[in-house]
């Protein structure tokens, strides 16, 4: 490793916390994702990773003295393995390293991100390492697929839409062909409309993440898909954290729609230094004929075009995002790494568990098939097993 780079891996809290003014400096220069702030990293460490039992494995690189690199990680056991994964608030986010523009490039030879990389897999006691959702880092990318233990890579697709160069608002939309305005004007008959963004320094933030939760709730009990973060009380208490104005400003903007005074859509944007992230939205079912959440949708970008802020939609292929980022999208590997020969043997074990289950479904499967082809042949007049009515008084 170059004799310049110092590397180190923090684990206590207390010096964690000391590097946020050095920390905020080089996100601000950089250009740093949402994710990668210090706040809401250290929100995430606070409300989700440390009430779960987490480790701290936060690496940290500096050239002569200058903090030019942060990776903030967390470790976990399970029966025997130790876990090592990227410090998130337990939702879907992106995996890259905060660094300096002169720790970045293509180069192979040794450098910051390898200095990092070399901690994290022989400083931070890992048998088994997961990184979801790569973001589109050549250098990260390429040093965790050449691992002698790379076991597993799956793709997803992420999508963002580019608005710090595009057009003012009515070309961007004639270019696009998108007709303005319409759903807002149809809901408009319906009641008095505002849509608006949300001032939490005269507003309480708890009231409104807690209004976007509790319907994001009925969305997901009526559709089955009950993420475990949407029912933990920690990721709650993440969002008000990063919506809280008296800690150097609110760290998420929340939009609305209201008709006739009640709250019938809300979604939320984490700020970026030159890109916004669209983080979790929601609205009332009673009105999703109206579509209040496309309507909403269509004024957050508009007021991120105004401002000429980009928009990364993150993971997923919900038609919106595909539709906004104008075909900007791109696929974002998810990779899992047997760093040890104990996490050689986590995979061996978890695949042989998967092949045992398989087999016990072929298994079943084909005496289900007889007992349901010998239930249909039952003579006439003889009830099938199980079909038969209880005697009548």
């Amino acid at each position: 490793m170059d004799a310049k780079l110092q590397t180190r891996v923090i684990t206590s809290a207390d010096e964690f916390a000391a590097l946020r003014p050095e920390w905020d400096a080089l996100w601000q220069s950089a250009g740093g994702h949402h994710n990668q702030a210090f706040r809401t990293c250290w929100l995430s460490w606070e409300h989700v990773q440390k009430q779960r039992g987490r480790t701290l494995k936060c690496i940290t690189c500096r050239e002569n003295g200058e903090l030019v690199l942060v990776w903030p990680l967390v470790s976990y056991r399970r029966v025997v393995w130790t876990f090592v994964e990227p410090l998130t608030p337990g939702t879907v986010e992106q995996t890259s390293m905060l660094t300096a523009a002169s720790a970045r490039g293509p180069d192979v030879g040794p450098g910051a991100i390898h200095a990092a990389w070399h901690a994290a897999t022989h400083a931070c006691g890992a048998d088994v390492m997961f990184l979801p959702f790569l973001r589109n880092d050549e250098t990260l990318s390429r040093l965790a697929f050449d691992h002698k233990g790379f076991m597993h890579k799956r793709f997803d697709v992420s999508s963002k839409a580019i608005l710090h160069d595009a057009p003012e608002w009515i070309a961007l939309c004639k270019e696009m062909g998108h007709a303005r305005g319409v759903r807002e004007r149809r809901l408009g008959r319906v009641g008095k409309m505002e849509i608006r963004e949300v001032d939490f320094s005269v507003e309480d933030p708890a009231k409104w993440i807690d209004w976007i939760l509790d319907k994001k709730r009925d969305w997901a009990e009526r559709v089955d898909k009950r993420g475990p973060w949407l029912y933990a009380p920690g990721y709650r208490d993440f969002l008000v954290g990063l919506a809280n104005p008296q800690d150097g400003g609110p760290f998420l903007r929340l939009f609305a729609v209201v008709l006739d005074g009640n709250v019938i859509a809300a979604s939320t944007l984490g700020v970026g230094s030159s890109c916004h992230y669209y983080l979790i939205g929601s609205f009332g079912l009673e009105y999703s004929k109206y579509s209040p959440g496309t309507i909403l949708n269509e004024f957050v970008i508009k007021w991120c075009a105004d401002r000429k802020m980009d928009i990364d939609f993150g993971i997923g292929t919900e038609s919106f995002k595909a539709y906004w980022s104008r075909g900007n999208v791109i696929e974002s590997p998810s990779v899992q790494i047997a760093n040890s020969l104990s996490g050689r043997f986590y995979f061996a074990a978890k695949d042989a568990a998967r092949k045992l289950l398989d087999a016990s479904r072929k298994s079943r499967a084909p005496r289900q098939q007889d007992d349901a082809s010998v239930a249909h042949n039952s003579p006439v007049g003889m009830p099938e097993v199980g079909t038969a009515s209880p005697p009548q008084p």
